[in-house]
């Protein structure tokens, strides 16, 4: 089994500040379980989110484009 962070660690909508255990943003009080585990893509709209959508921090650019990566590697691998 392998691990990856969900999407929302790399947008600028998170709330990083909150305690780990915690999992806001500007869109939501509580990411909806769909989109933290990376069921749905946050870059289309969901309801309640008020048109806050995923918006990549430029800051973990690389670091995003690493995951994302090896997304696209696992799904190929199956």
């Amino acid at each position: 089994m392998c691990i990856l962070p969900p999407m929302c660690l790399f947008c600028s909508r998170y709330n990083h500040t909150t305690h780990p255990d915690e999992r806001d943003c500007e869109a939501f009080v509580e990411i909806p379980d769909p989109i933290f585990r990376g069921e749905f893509d946050h870059r289309n709209a969901f309801p309640g989110d008020a048109g806050r959508r995923f918006e990549l921090d430029q800051a973990m650019a690389d670091e995003y484009a690493e995951v994302m990566e090896l997304k696209r590697m696992i799904v190929e691998s199956r």
